[in-house]
């Protein structure tokens, strides 16, 4: 585990294996205020403060150092708490149309 942690995947959830939300590698993940009466537990907590800014459930399988069905679940229990959301895409964040299909012109030409 990259954070150090010596407890099995299948612990962190319980023995689950699917997430009840269904979230993609590209889903944005967004925190927000946790009620004070929830305890979310140490991954809990620390998914929320790394979805502080938005991130992909790719993005947080990684920074957990856990597959990516572990960070699934573990952020669908978040969304189930309300700790979080999914956020949407900003649309003037995505990448121009024409700019993909120029580049992939030019990777064809290659």
């Amino acid at each position: 585990m990259a954070d150090g942690s010596k407890l099995r995947p299948y612990t962190l959830t319980g023995g689950r294996t699917h997430a009840d939300y269904a979230l993609q590698l590209d889903t944005l993940l967004a925190a927000r205020p946790s009620p004070a009466e929830v305890d979310l537990g140490p991954e809990g907590e620390r998914i929320r403060l790394l979805c502080a800014t938005p991130q992909a459930v790719a993005d947080l399988a990684a920074c957990l150092g856990q597959p990516i069905q572990v960070a699934k679940i573990l952020a669908s229990d978040l969304l189930h708490a309300q700790a979080l959301v999914i956020a949407d895409y900003d649309v003037g964040l995505r990448p121009d149309r024409q700019l993909l299909e120029d580049v992939l012109a030019g990777l064809r030409k290659i």
